[in-house]
């Protein structure tokens, strides 16, 4: 499977409000997972308390991908997802990212995210 199409994959069941996130981040992201975003690093464990907050705030309604580039075990992808906030206001964003994987889960993520509409606690964003 491509990275690419792992990763469309792992997104939608996140963001799946039927979907359990922790059963899906423990699934798909390595033990040892760690993240940089916008300079704020989270391990695995700090990630899923992360994603639990965005849920109870926001949907995704849908990603749209505009570059993907995948070499070996590595990908570079820049995305926008949009969604609504708790208020069914709209929210949209730009994600440029790299991601490293192991074993089919995703390894390593580095990125910047930029907030095209909405508000910062929209996203569980704000420091």
């Amino acid at each position: 499977m491509a990275y690419i199409d792992l990763l469309k994959n792992i997104w939608d069941l996140i963001y799946d409000p039927k979907t359990d996130a922790v059963e899906t981040i423990e699934k798909f992201f390595h033990q040892d997972y760690e993240q940089c975003i916008n300079g704020v690093s989270m391990n695995r464990t700090e990630y899923i308390s992360h994603v639990l907050a965005q849920k109870q705030n926001m949907t995704i309604d849908i990603i749209e991908y505009k570059h993907v580039l995948e070499r070996e075990n590595e990908l570079f992808a820049i995305y926008y997802p949009r969604g609504r906030n708790a208020n069914n206001l709209p929210i949209e964003g730009e994600v440029i990212a790299y991601f490293r994987f192991e074993n089919q889960q995703i390894f390593r993520i580095h990125g910047q995210v930029r907030l095209i509409k909405g508000d910062l606690t929209d996203v569980d964003m704000e420091n």
